[in-house]
């Protein structure tokens, strides 16, 4: 029995430190991988909505450059999101930053025209590219 309980308090220790590694890993450094997709923020959310499966073959977990039009800014302590190209009837395309700073030193506001670096990672209401950068 307390063979047992040994193994078990292993195997729980090794699964607690897996779990606190995935936690704690840094996050992923997009500006040093190469671009597989260009495409306007129309176009993206227009493939997403149109037929989500296609898309999804196409843009997930590629990373894309999106040019789009600021259409929102949404500070979350030391992360935002910017939304570009929303669409008349809601939706567009979230990329998440962070740290929000990276906003900050490119000087972004509403209205102006960027291009986005970032892995799209599918749709839920908007298309999410996170671990996004400026390019322009």
């Amino acid at each position: 029995m307390r063979k047992k309980i040994i193994i078990f308090l292993a195997v729980a220790l090794v699964c607690l430190a897996v779990a606190w590694y995935w936690y704690n890993k840094p996050r992923e450094d997009i500006s040093g991988k190469n671009t597989q997709l260009f495409i306007s923020a129309a176009l993206l959310y227009e493939g997403y909505h149109s037929d989500e499966t296609a898309a999804d073959e196409r843009f997930l977990n590629k990373v894309i450059e999106v040019k789009g039009r600021v259409d929102d800014i949404i500070l979350n302590g030391n992360d935002a999101v910017l939304m570009l190209g929303m669409q008349p009837g809601g939706g567009g395309i979230s990329c998440f930053f962070s740290p929000a700073s990276s906003l900050e030193m490119n000087h972004i506001k509403e209205g102006m025209e960027v291009v986005v670096k970032g892995k799209c990672t599918g749709f839920n209401m908007d298309v999410n590219l996170t671990d996004c950068i400026i390019i322009l």
